[in-house]
């Protein structure tokens, strides 16, 4: 019995040892590779280095959005413990000076993972640097700054809680600025802690390039603060804004009102973030005169002097009724333009076929999207001939039955003023790698020419006069000549037009002689004012005048003040001497004569100097521009003196030199 028992043992032994060494074989032989990697798995652990976002800044190098690393402490639910939760909380509490109940709260609420600290400061990273404890882990993220605020927030866009960029520039150069994630290969003890980094196994994360915008950040505070009093003043759902260079397409300031802190873009509403001047489109009214007044003038089909029956500001075609705000009998073509005359452009447009209208307006860029390099930008809408009602030309003709953007509308009017050529607008100049080398780089894009450079000054020539003489005069400058357009068009409520709801609008250009800013400015709904003359206009007055404060090489150098000098002194004092000289034979004159006015305008005729004296510095840039005339002036208030003298022959391209008062005189001319 007792051997049948040992002998049955020693058979359970070498069967025991059998599997063990069965199992053995298992894992050291055929299945070394698989243990091996799950062993290997637990001592080491590969984790992802996150890039550092790109930066945006201005064309100055003005930082406008910018990123950096921090540290995030997190617990893994579970595995903790009462013990565990008590000493992490314990070591959290002395060091973050906060309760211990509001990391015990945190943790027992969450079923994983679960952040207890984040963005730590260096400081604080040291006194945790010797702490260990199972669960508890800490995590390197990229925190994104905007430093202005509510700055540029339309352009800029914001990036959201997964680190990507949404809307704006942070959303259509997300491949550039998110950069390449890295890794690298951590040896873990038993425990989970962290012993050593495998350096040769390490590949560095690659940061996300910088982006140069065209925007200057002084011209998008001055419109940002414009359009924001604007609606203070005037009320209103919302402002739009837009400056650009009418020579190259960049655009140097857009904006919204109101704006957001892309910072904290959870605290408002899809509709306050999205970028209305991109997005939303709007009949734009009388603005629209301006490209249709030019497609009739490149076409030889009316001249400035003409004249045209505007029929006492109301006149029925094909069952319409066209009424004018002001009734005027006759008006020239150049006063259609001035004083906004829907009658006179009604009868204009009847002269230019269906299809050679819609070609010149397609060619202005309505109906398609300018591709400017941001995102949510609409196509609008822009009807064809062959779906013209019997009425449709003459409702085109003062901006309705066409829908634009606002930056279409402000891609049109630069190719209006800068001699006729549409360039595609564009916000980013360049890129740079993440050395700080540019690796793109964006230069002005023509699309095409829409009219020739004579139609552009004529049409240039036309918004000088709606701004001095017409419908936009609260957008007159002191020192600097503008131009530009109004509009104001009832809104679609219901299917039907508005009588309390408008939108107005001014676009308008400076300095007139050379410009270098196309300004468009649009309010939604203003409750105080409804004309874009009134509502508009003062708000890009506010804006120009900032941005001429700020940046004087705006100003030509011949509209700059030039430094006095003894030499200079001496010769305004010739000149106020020659000027004393009999010039013709007429009677005296006093400043406020019409025959003053007659008298310069048949001097600019046949082409000689007009009697600047006692005029404002405004009137005289206007008068010089006219004649293409350069100029310099010292001092401030009306003109005392000018160096070439009134009746003198005069040559394009002269320079006038002209020395203002403060202290208004009327001085009698002796003339022969």
């Amino acid at each position: 019995m007792n051997k049948s028992r040992a002998i049955l043992v020693f058979f359970s032994m070498c069967i025991f040892l059998a599997m063990i060494l069965i199992g053995l074989f298992r894992i050291q032989v055929k299945d070394h590779e698989k243990y091996k990697y799950l062993a290997e798995r637990q001592q080491y652990k590969t984790e992802t280095i996150i890039p550092v976002r790109g930066t945006v800044m201005d064309r100055n190098g003005d930082i406008l959005a910018y990123s950096k690393k921090s540290v995030s402490y997190f617990v893994d639910v579970r595995m903790m413990n009462e013990d565990r939760i008590d000493r992490i909380v314990k070591k959290f509490a002395e060091v973050f000076k906060k309760r211990e109940s509001y990391y015990k709260s945190l943790i027992k609420r969450s079923k994983k993972n679960v952040k207890i600290e984040g963005n730590v400061s260096d400081e604080n990273i040291a006194l945790l640097k010797s702490f260990v404890a199972e669960g508890l882990f800490s995590e390197e993220e990229s925190k994104r700054f905007y430093p202005y605020g509510e700055f540029a927030s339309h352009l800029l866009g914001y990036v959201d809680t997964e680190g990507k960029g949404k809307d704006g520039i942070e959303n259509r150069y997300e491949p550039y600025l998110k950069g390449e994630e890295g890794k690298r290969l951590l040896e873990r003890d038993v425990l989970g802690r962290t012993v050593s980094v495998m350096d040769n196994l390490t590949q560095p994360a690659k940061n996300g390039s910088t982006l140069v915008l065209t925007i200057n950040r002084t011209y998008q505070s001055a419109l940002e603060e414009s359009l924001v009093k604007g609606l203070e003043q005037f009320g209103g759902k919302s402002a739009i804004g837009i400056l650009m260079d009418p020579n190259s397409g960049e655009i140097l300031a857009l904006a919204s009102a109101p704006f957001y802190n892309p910072a904290n873009y959870n605290a408002v509403n899809n509709e306050i973030r999205r970028n209305i001047a991109l997005t939303d489109t709007y009949e734009p009214g009388s603005t629209f005169k301006a490209i249709i007044m030019s497609a009739i003038l490149n076409e030889g089909l009316a001249k400035e002097k003409e004249m045209i029956n505007t029929e006492n500001g109301i006149y029925k075609v094909k069952g319409a009724k066209i009424k004018d705000t002001h009734e005027h009998s006759m008006l020239s073509v150049r006063e259609v333009m001035e004083q906004s005359s829907n009658i006179g452009m009604v009868k204009l447009v009847d002269r230019i076929d269906d299809n050679t209208l819609y070609k010149y307006v397609r060619d202005f860029g309505f109906g398609n999207s300018t591709n400017i390099d941001l995102p949510g930008e609409t196509d609008g809408f822009l009807k064809k001939p062959s779906n013209y009602s019997k009425i449709s030309k003459y409702f085109l003709s003062f901006g309705y039955e066409v829908s634009v953007t606002p930056i279409q509308m402000c891609a049109a009017f630069s190719a209006l003023v800068n001699g006729g050529t549409l360039y595609k607008p564009y916000a980013v100049k360049e890129i740079r790698n993440s050395y700080g080398n540019i690796s793109e780089e964006n230069s002005p894009l023509k699309i095409r020419n829409v009219i020739s450079k004579e139609t552009s000054a004529l049409i240039k020539d036309f918004m000088i006069d709606v701004v001095e003489k017409g419908t936009a005069k609260m957008a007159r400058l002191e020192n600097v000549l503008v131009g530009g357009k109004t509009g104001t068009s009832q809104k679609l409520v219901d299917n039907k037009y508005s009588k309390s709801h408008y939108n107005s609008s001014f676009i308008g250009f400076f300095p007139a002689e050379n410009p270098k800013v196309v300004c468009f400015i649009l309010v939604n709904s203003p409750q105080n004012g409804k004309y874009g003359g009134t509502v508009a206009a003062p708000i890009f007055k506010m804006t120009a005048q900032r941005i001429l404060e700020a940046d004087e090489s705006l100003v030509p150098q011949n509209t700059k003040e030039i430094k006095r000098n003894d030499m200079f002194d001496k010769f305004m004092a010739d000149i106020k001497e020659e000027n004393e000289v009999p010039m013709l034979l007429t009677s005296n004159y006093s400043e406020e004569s019409d025959e003053s006015e007659n008298t310069d305008n048949n001097l600019k005729s046949m082409g000689y100097m007009p009697d600047l004296q006692n005029k404002s510095v405004r009137e005289a840039i206007s008068m010089l521009t006219r004649l293409g005339i350069k100029y310099k002036i010292t001092g401030s208030g009306n003109i005392s003196a000018q160096s070439i003298k009134p009746g003198k022959k005069i040559n394009a391209g002269q320079v006038c030199l002209l020395e203002c008062s403060s202290n208004k005189k009327t001085s009698t001319i002796k003339l022969n």
